[in-house]
């Protein structure tokens, strides 16, 4: 089945565009949508923005399987104006990131998250006329446990920072653009929907939110993972990060998290017996969500950045998580834990930078039953 739907409201599909993981719904779907934008620019003001994304959205979910889509691309036009005044400060090239909303109503609920961690790609501004951006990134997966209907649509805020460079490599007098977008007002209003996901099957209990404790956290848990050759083993992620205890209905809070975990010395043993130097990734961490009486599992996407493989030992690797701002329209709480999954992807390289011959593999990791989840809750007033 087809669905039109895109956007510079990256946003949208970000929220319900999904990370891969195993037990993912199926029947995907491709979804493009073309959304204009009001974007706010140095030197020129306020200025059209189109944009063009293309995603695949599964056309059903089972209740307790995770749903995935592919990675978010989006295509967007920056017009004339807008790049006669990147030229004008001899501006070369631009790259950056973006966050952008998507609004989710599920089981009576209605939220919006705002997805970091969308890579602009570096782009040679022309010497004349409109010029193309390509932005892409990875966005959550999602676990829902009870039967019903997941909408998604297009926030109506995309938010990119562009750092702008001349032909040497130096920054412009422009620097780092901060350019917030919003969705073009027309009439009749611009079509924000993406998709409808109808979730089916028995109703499934939800793992527990846990305790929330002092802000902010520092907990050491303990996975279950398994590694090539070696099998299944324990490892230890010592999570941290700020959850705020308060918030305002309507209005963007940003919790933060990061994961540090410790590879036992048998799989460092492998990885080295392999040539491995030094070894990198990414990974997708859920967290529980529990607001109001509906409990859905989150899948935060992350990279693990290249880290040596000591000559013995432990290995610890950090984890930066993507972590996505959330506003709610009702009061409420929303109580937050980590999730039953922590899942990795490394690619270990040779001191020479080639790829050892265990090549890229995935780690599955469970979260070992007996303790306690909890990462923090917001009261939204």
């Amino acid at each position: 089945m087809r669905r039109s739907a895109a956007v510079v409201a990256v946003a949208a599909l970000a929220a319900g565009g999904f990370v891969a993981s195993a037990q993912a719904a199926t029947a995907l779907g491709e979804v493009t949508k073309n959304l204009t934008y009001r974007c706010a620019f140095p030197l020129v003001g306020q200025q059209d923005v189109a944009a063009t994304v293309k995603i695949t959205i599964p056309d059903s979910g089972t209740t307790g399987a995770r749903i995935v889509n592919s990675d978010l691309k989006i295509t967007a036009t920056l017009s004339a104006p807008i790049v006669n005044a990147l030229r004008s400060f001899q501006t070369a090239t631009t790259e950056g990131t973006a966050t952008a909303d998507v609004d989710a109503a599920y089981d009576g609920k209605n939220m919006t998250i705002g997805i970091p961690g969308l890579k602009i790609a570096k782009q040679t501004v022309p010497p004349s006329g409109t010029m193309p951006v390509d932005i892409q990134g990875p966005t959550p997966s999602l676990i829902v446990y009870k039967a019903g209907t997941v909408s998604l649509a297009a926030g109506a805020v995309f938010t990119a920072k562009v750092d702008t460079r001349k032909a040497d490599g130096t920054p412009t007098a422009l620097g780092i653009l901060n350019v917030p977008c919003s969705v073009k007002a027309t009439t009749p209003p611009q079509d924000r929907s993406l998709a409808s996901v109808p979730v089916t099957g028995s109703n499934v209990t939800p793992p527990s939110t846990g305790t929330a404790p002092a802000q902010p956290f520092d907990k050491t848990l303990t996975y279950s993972c398994t590694f090539p050759e070696v099998g299944a083993v324990n490892v230890s992620g010592r999570v941290q990060g700020t959850i705020p205890a308060t918030g305002t209905v309507n209005t963007r809070v940003q919790p933060t998290a990061s994961i540090a975990a410790t590879l036992p010395a048998n799989v460092v043993d492998a990885l080295r017996n392999h040539g491995a130097a030094t070894v990198g990734g990414k990974a997708v961490a859920d967290v529980t969500n529990s607001y109001n009486g509906t409990s859905i599992a989150i899948g935060i996407p992350g990279t693990v950045p290249s880290t040596n493989v000591p000559a013995s030992g432990e290995l610890t690797a950090p984890i930066s998580l993507n972590t996505p701002s959330v506003t709610v329209g009702a009061a409420g709480t929303l109580a937050l834990g980590a999730g039953p999954q922590l899942n990795g992807t490394f690619t270990p390289l040779k001191a020479d930078g080639t790829p050892t011959d265990l090549g890229t593999f995935d780690a599955p990791c469970t979260l070992n039953p007996g303790q306690d989840a909890g990462l923090g809750a917001i009261v939204f007033s």
